[in-house]
């Protein structure tokens, strides 16, 4: 039986037999003695201790639990002696340090501050590795929760790597998202692994300590150390290293991964930390070098960059503390703030839903179709969701405060039951939503006429009565004429949604309440809004109701029952003004105005299929002066001596970009040149992209004319076919010779077009100051204008016209048959040809007239 006794070797404990504990404990009376001299003495011997821990801990097992003298004796041979390397001065001090030591009762070193015996084999100790491996956070190497160094100690590598591929797959958005789901479940990983994991304090290193390992060598790296730590690890000039990560920076990749690398590779800090980035053994000679070669360039100046840095952020640091105990405190403020108001909210919002609150059970505030819904819920889908709701604002209550008081108000533990409370309140959250989304899976349609036989007069007189509801009970209406001699009808059209049709009907039929009541013999008054039955419940009710007129009657609005009609229920889908002084009768299901002044009436006659213009359209005394499309010179020899042709094929669509002239002849074959002089024609740049021809500038430059002196470019193409023209940038087209087929054309920025062609159907689309003339006919002619344009069509015959107008533009056109014209802010058409068909739409000051 033998003596041990328990050390403590930089928090590990071990079992060491009384011999061979009187070995060790000299062997780290010399070891402190000879370097107590250094600077940073006791972080070197700290080192020591390390490295004397990870031997012990490599050499016991199950079977071995104690170290024993044979085991310090290897130690000893693998680390060294002090004697090995000190000189004969070195060692005469060391032995006077040595002797005081031994006189003051320290020499026993560091690592215990006592000793206890005890015999027999004794327990396992601590540092013991188990048969099986065990997932844990290591807590002795953490970063932020021990994870990464937790898996590290698992699969017996180094942090480092562990941390590095983490951070890559967090960034890999940035980098370039090659796997778009691995930010996502490495964050969530890594939260489980955090609450799932035991915590572990007394783990040694993962690796061997001779093994080279990767750091940031701070001392002489020139910002944060990782090019130099790398220089390190890989035995290679940091010069190198440093203009890869500058190519890196230019090429989009360098600034994150050496952002990456500064977040996972660790500083080295110590001696033994920048032995092992070197590879250097771990030894007492290799240790005195290293600590001799520190001291003597610690004291130069090896990182300017990052010594600016540092001195600027200590000058900053008065004002840089100021601000942001500043934002702190207004930080903390508005988070308290919020946070308690929403609280209190939340809470009295529950009390009322449970009806804790005084009068709550009638709540007269808020949507009232929301209200129905929310009185379904359940207590327990309440509970839900105040504490789905509630939860988020009592953690920004505490956050403010802790910003305030610089503290933490609650404990990890108490956190993380808050978090999967809130959890389990989302949970019943979702499940309250879909319980209730089953309400509405099918919809129903009831359909409810009343007969109104008391509304005999003559003329009756609709009126309308304002209820205050919401927006999603408002009442649709439209008008219905039934046969002279028939009583006056309201057919209601109610729908609603239900858990099955039939329970959809049910609600429809049984949960809407509309009001119509009757004044006398002659006035009908509507509800604009229908309400909800007592106890009904909500299920996206909606209420249509049909007004069911008779041909023989006539009728007065009031000035809300119009508004609520609209301009769809009238004749020519316009609302005289001042409705209600007016009397109606029914055109179809529309009301048309019998007493409005002749205005008035045409107005509203604008649909008529049949309509023909009178004698007081002619009155209005407006017509339109359309200056002729400018002609420009069709002959090469006007623009210069230069010409240039373009063996360009097999196109039916031209795109003209820039201030060109452009002649466009139909011929049999294809054939682009231009004539001009100087840079403007050199510039020119003619393509074709499928079966489009592109004509443009080289340089948009191009497009300053200043920058051209004034040269001019004559363009021309001729083609068997053209469908489609676009000008755009001040070009100006002449088209001829085309008897047939349809064309397309589209005007932007100021360009000019002139047509002389028989088409089946001519397509204009102008904007922005386009003029257009046209000469010939087409069966059908569309045009769309806006912002100023100009088209002036009046020798160009279409048999069918339709014409939009926008915003000041002005159109002149000869149409045969039919014409559909809508002008819009202050928009003008003339039209000759006597069409038998003119439906006319002018809103504002436009206007729409016949100059035949």
């Amino acid at each position: 039986m033998k003596k041990n006794i328990s050390i403590n070797l930089q928090g590990i404990i071990f079992h060491i037999e009384e011999d061979g504990y009187e070995v060790l404990s000299r062997y780290l009376a010399e070891v402190k003695a000879h370097f107590s001299g250094y600077r940073g003495h006791d972080e070197i011997v700290s080192d020591i201790e390390g490295r004397i821990a990870e031997i012990f801990a490599a050499r016991l097992s199950d079977m071995k639990q104690v170290v024993a003298l044979e085991d310090v004796q290897a130690m000893v041979a693998k680390m060294g002696r002090v004697s090995d390397f000190q000189s004969a001065d070195e060692a005469e001090d060391d032995d006077e340090l040595l002797a005081d030591a031994v006189a003051s009762g320290t020499a026993q070193g560091t690592y215990a501050g006592g000793g206890q015996a005890y015999s027999g084999t004794g327990a396992a100790g601590a540092t013991a590795p188990e048969e099986t491996r065990q997932l844990f956070r290591d807590m002795s190497h953490r970063k932020i929760a021990g994870v990464c160094a937790g898996l590290a100690q698992y699969f017996h590598i180094s942090a480092v790597w562990v941390r590095l591929i983490a951070l890559a797959s967090l960034l890999s958005p940035i980098i370039g998202d090659f796997i778009g789901f691995l930010p996502g479940f490495v964050i969530v990983s890594y939260v489980i692994l955090w609450i799932v994991l035991p915590k572990r304090y007394d783990t040694p290193e993962p690796t061997d300590g001779n093994e080279k390992q990767l750091f940031r060598d701070t001392d002489t790296g020139k910002i944060g150390g990782v090019s130099a730590g790398l220089a390190a690890y890989l035995g290679t000039d940091v010069s190198l290293v440093r203009i890869l990560f500058l190519v890196g920076f230019f090429v989009g990749f360098g600034l994150i991964l050496y952002i990456i690398l500064w977040i996972a590779v660790p500083e080295a800090k110590t001696v033994a930390d920048r032995m092992r980035m070197r590879g250097d053994a771990l030894t007492l000679s290799g240790i005195a070098s290293n600590a001799r070669n520190y001291d003597d360039t610690s004291a130069g100046n090896r990182r300017p960059v990052g010594t600016f840095f540092e001195d600027l952020a200590k000058a900053l640091n008065p004002l840089l503390s100021f601000v942001g105990t500043a934002i702190r405190i207004f930080a903390g403020v508005m988070l308290a703030v919020i946070g308690f108001s929403l609280l209190v909210g939340f809470t009295i919002t529950l009390g009322a839903a449970l009806g804790l609150v005084p009068e709550s059970q009638n709540p007269t505030f808020g949507d009232a179709s929301f209200l129905k819904l929310l009185e379904e819920q359940p207590s327990w889908a309440w509970m839900a969701g105040y504490a789905a709701t509630a939860i988020p604002s009592l953690a920004m209550l505490l956050l403010g405060i802790g910003l305030l008081l610089r503290r933490v108000l609650i404990s990890r533990t108490v956190g993380w039951s808050m978090f999967a409370l809130w959890l389990l309140s989302i949970i019943g959250v979702t499940v309250a939503v879909a319980r209730q989304s089953r309400e509405f899976q099918y919809s129903a349609d009831v359909e409810q006429s009343t007969r109104y036989a008391a509304l005999t007069a003559p003329v009756l007189r609709l009126e309308t009565r304002r209820v205050e509801r919401d927006w999603d009970q408002h009442v649709d209406v439209r008008l219905a004429a039934a046969d002279s001699g028939k009583a006056v009808e309201i057919i209601r059209l109610i729908s609603a949604d239900g858990a099955s049709e039939a329970e959809a009907s049910r609600t429809a039929a049984t949960s809407v309440a509309y009001t119509v009541r009757t004044r006398g013999d002659s006035t009908l008054i509507l509800d604009d809004h229908f309400s909800f039955q007592p106890n009904a419940r909500y299920r996206d009710q909606d209420l249509e109701l049909t007004l069911r007129l008779p041909r023989d009657r006539t009728f007065r609005l009031s000035e809300g029952m119009a508004s609520w009609l609209g301009d769809d229920n009238f004749a020519g889908n316009s609302m005289p003004d001042s409705p209600e002084n007016y009397t109606y009768r029914l055109r179809g299901n529309k009301l048309e105005c019998i007493s409005c002044p002749p205005a008035e009436e045409r107005n509203s006659d604008e649909d008529s299929a049949d309509y023909e213009d009178g004698a007081d359209e002619e009155g209005m005394n407006v017509h339109l002066d359309f200056g002729q499309v400018g002609a420009f010179e069709t002959d090469e020899n006007a623009y210069g001596s230069e010409r240039q042709s373009f063996e360009e094929t097999d196109f039916d669509e031209v795109s003209i970009v820039g201030p060109y002239r452009v002649v466009v002849r139909h011929g049999n074959s294809y054939e682009v040149k231009a004539a001009g002089n100087g840079r403007a024609l050199r510039d020119l740049k003619v393509d074709r992209e499928g079966s489009e021809l592109l004509i443009r500038p080289r340089n948009r430059d191009m497009f300053d004319s200043r920058r051209n002196g004034g040269d001019k470019v004559l363009i021309t193409i001729t083609t068997p076919e053209l469908n489609e023209l676009k000008l755009v940038g001040g070009s100006r087209a002449q088209i001829s010779g085309f008897e047939s087929g349809d064309l397309r054309v589209q005007q932007a920025g100021g360009s000019q077009f002139r047509l002389d062609a028989t088409l089946n159907d001519l397509e204009l689309d102008l904007a922005a100051g386009c003029r257009a003339e046209l000469q010939g006919s087409a069966n059908n002619l569309d045009i769309d204008g806006a912002a100023g344009c100009e088209i002036a069509a009046a020798d160009f015959t279409a048999r069918r016209a339709d014409v939009d107008l926008v915003g000041g533009s002005k159109a002149r056109l000869h149409v045969t048959n039919t014409l559909d014209a809508n002008a819009v802010g202050a928009s003008m058409i003339e039209y000759s040809g006597s069409p038998s068909s003119v439906r006319r739409n002018a809103t504002g000051a436009s206007s729409v007239k016949s100059v035949d």
